[in-house]
């Protein structure tokens, strides 16, 4: 064979391709465009039910606008980011999640705020662990919850006032996590300038932590505490200021 010959059988062979039959991929592109005008020219898809769960303090007004924005809608390109826009701007709204259902449901799941303290502003108003003031509506009416103070009502609008709420908060957290019982030992957390003082519930004991290393200085508290339940009654004053002594008086 000569060279010149080898070289056409090879191209003749190489330019054999496989080719797929025309009737069953025209048959599944007819199927494909039918299950496409089903989901989007035809009412099998469209939104005919909104429901909400959590929250009930949410205006209604809200929801119900929420609900005609949706309903009739497709529910396979349904948008939803407006209106969780919409309900998470109500304060006491922590997170919204919307979920479809089928053929014709869209399920909309709020999660309310929790408050874990009370602040004393000017009245007295319940604020979550991120420092969110929560609206009247809204509030439990929980008076076991302890007490923040010395945080003016025009400085929560100030940087200063914000960084001082969630310095109190964050003394909240740490109390929390040591296994105190904030609503049972907890009445007050006082602000006073940088610093940070405590007020057992009962007792009416002043705990003084001073203005930083609040962790280390919860922790002291937890073991001093464990000493003083072996003793009648607390003392007017725990200092816990100083990094090595403790100060009962």
């Amino acid at each position: 064979m000569k060279f010149w010959e080898s070289q056409g059988m090879a191209s003749r062979g190489a330019s054999r391709r496989f080719r797929i039959p025309r009737r069953p991929l025209a048959g599944a592109a007819a199927a494909l465009a039918a299950a496409a005008a089903a989901v989007f020219c035809t009412g099998l898809f469209t939104v005919t039910t909104v429901r909400f769960h959590g929250c009930a303090s949410v205006p209604e007004d809200s929801l119900e606008i929420v609900r005609i924005g949706l309903i009739g809608r497709n529910l396979a390109t349904l948008r939803t980011g407006w209106a969780r826009e919409r309900l998470a701007s109500f304060r006491e709204v922590e997170s919204v999640r919307f979920a479809r259902r089928p053929f014709h449901t869209v399920e909309c799941r709020l999660v309310k705020r929790e408050p874990v303290a009370l602040l004393a502003a000017g009245s007295l108003m319940e604020v979550d662990r991120e420092g969110v003031v929560l609206p009247p509506r809204a509030g439990r009416g929980d008076i076991d919850l302890p007490v923040i103070t010395g945080i003016g009502e025009r400085s929560l609008g100030r940087e200063a006032g914000r960084r001082n709420l969630a310095r109190a908060l964050e003394v909240l957290r740490l109390i929390r996590a040591e296994g105190f019982s904030p609503a049972k030992q907890v009445s007050e957390i006082h602000v006073d300038g940088d610093d940070i003082d405590l007020v057992w519930t009962g007792s009416g004991t002043l705990i003084r932590l001073g203005r930083d290393e609040h962790a280390s200085r919860v922790r002291k508290l937890k073991a001093v505490n464990t000493v003083l339940l072996d003793r009648e009654g607390h003392p007017e004053i725990i200092d816990l200021r100083f990094n090595r002594q403790v100060i009962i008086r």
